[in-house]
């Protein structure tokens, strides 16, 4: 006689702990690759709109990879190895968006093939799951799963904005996507490795990064970059000058995004993560400079947008870019605290807000700066404790831009200041009047 056995819940016959890790792991990849590419792409695409988009996509997906990494290491513990097996031909495709022909390309890819092959398996993932059993993973592939979806939907819109048309290329990595069955849930069967996708073209960092057309452009912001002795300036000069800096630490996400790519590999998974919150950091500063300007009445074409610190590490080694960004966090992290408060006396609470939670985020950043820094000299065989010296040569770089700048360079530049002074100007008069007639009886 068998022995009689309790009956099994219906609906709970689901996943098991190590089939979850093995699916997870292969998530882990495919997110890597997807961040890589949004980031490394930040410097080619023009609109400031979409190098946000790309900033916050590489940042909500890094969150995403940081909570798979750490449920891997909790469902195969105390195994902490990450080692890929048979899911390398679909890693490898999605690891080939990065050498898209163009960045309309890389936009429709990500909205049309990557990500919604991605949300589709963590929504099958979450149908197989057990709600209980497994409750930790379902809670952040469920927030992937809705940042996704919106993103989609953005990233097709932000494609009608860049220049060229799709080329074949999106439509070769859909079929190459096809033949390899998706992102399944199921354990992969390949009997190739080569991705074979025609139409790419192995990637480039831009070393000039693309801009906006629709900003007054220019490669020195403001005079005071050419000129030390140009005023900062109190009041409303400070109101608009902060703004304007806010704006241009377009830079900063350019570089941010370009550190991010190319440390990835040498520097690990917290690298990836850090890097992505920087990046992320940096373009909501710029964003913010965006926002003021817009609310206070300035058309696009009369804000200056600079170039001249992302040119001064031209065909430099990414360590310099590096510590360009460690470079300027730290010299203007002490100034960020005083203007806050200046703009607090002034009555300005969304200029003072900016600037409080932009101290907030360099004072991490600074602290980015130092480790990483260290780390890549580390593995480079190199004394980690020489970092200041990378930091002092970048000083020079931005020295070196600066001495080659042109007479029409400088020319612009004054003229720009002059007449987004003027029309600030403007701006406060016809402020003050409307507010006169509407305290009139």
């Amino acid at each position: 006689m068998s022995e009689a056995l309790l009956p099994v819940e219906p609906g709970r016959q689901r996943l098991l702990r190590l089939d979850s890790a093995v699916i997870l792991k292969r998530f882990l990849y495919l997110e890597r690759a997807v961040i890589v590419a949004a980031a490394a792409w930040i410097p080619a695409v023009r609109r400031l709109e979409t190098k946000a988009l790309l900033s916050r996509s590489a940042w909500e997906d890094a969150e995403t990879a940081k909570a798979l990494r750490n449920r891997i290491f909790e469902l195969r513990y105390p195994d902490r190895t990450l080692e890929l097996g048979s899911e390398r031909p679909l890693v490898a495709l999605f690891d080939a968006a990065l050498d898209a022909p163009g960045p309309t390309d890389l936009l429709v890819a990500f909205a049309e093939v990557l990500l919604p092959a991605q949300r589709t398996a963590y929504e099958d993932y979450l149908e197989l799951s057990d709600d209980i059993a497994d409750g930790p993973t379902r809670r952040f592939l469920e927030v992937s799963v809705k940042e996704k979806a919106l993103r989609e939907r953005a990233l097709r819109d932000a494609s009608e904005h860049e220049l060229g048309a799709t080329s074949e290329w999106v439509a070769n990595l859909k079929d190459r996507l096809d033949e390899l069955l998706g992102v399944s849930l199921e354990p992969p069967s390949y009997t190739d490795t080569g991705p074979r996708i025609t139409g790419g073209r192995p990637f480039g960092l831009a070393q000039e990064a693309a801009r906006d057309p629709r900003y007054f452009l220019t490669p020195f912001y403001w005079p005071d970059a050419l000129d030390p002795d140009y005023p900062y300036g109190e009041g409303m000069l400070l109101q608009l000058r902060s703004a304007v800096s806010h704006l241009n630490e377009v830079w900063a996400v350019e570089t941010a995004a370009a550190v991010l790519h190319a440390f990835q590999r040498e520097l690990g998974w917290d690298f990836l993560f850090d890097a992505a919150r920087w990046l992320y950091d940096e373009s909501r500063h710029m964003t913010m400079g965006a926002r003021r300007l817009a609310f206070w009445g300035f058309e696009p074409g009369q804000i200056p947008l600079g170039s001249y610190i992302y040119q001064a590490c031209r065909d430099q080694d990414p360590i310099y870019r590096l510590a360009m960004l460690s470079f300027f966090e730290s010299k203007n992290i002490g100034k960020k605290k005083v203007r806050a408060a200046a703009f607090g006396g002034l009555g300005d609470r969304t200029s003072q807000r900016d600037m409080d939670f932009d101290w907030a985020d360099e004072a991490i950043h600074a602290g980015y700066g130092r480790r990483w820094l260290r780390t890549a000299l580390e593995v480079r065989g190199q004394d980690p404790e020489s970092w200041p010296g990378l930091v002092s040569r970048c000083e020079s770089l931005v020295s070196e831009r600066v001495a080659r700048a042109t007479e029409p360079e400088r020319r612009a530049c004054m003229e720009g200041a002059a007449a987004l002074l003027a029309r600030a100007e403007e701006i406060v008069l016809s402020s003050s009047g409307s507010a006169a007639r509407t305290a009139s009886p």
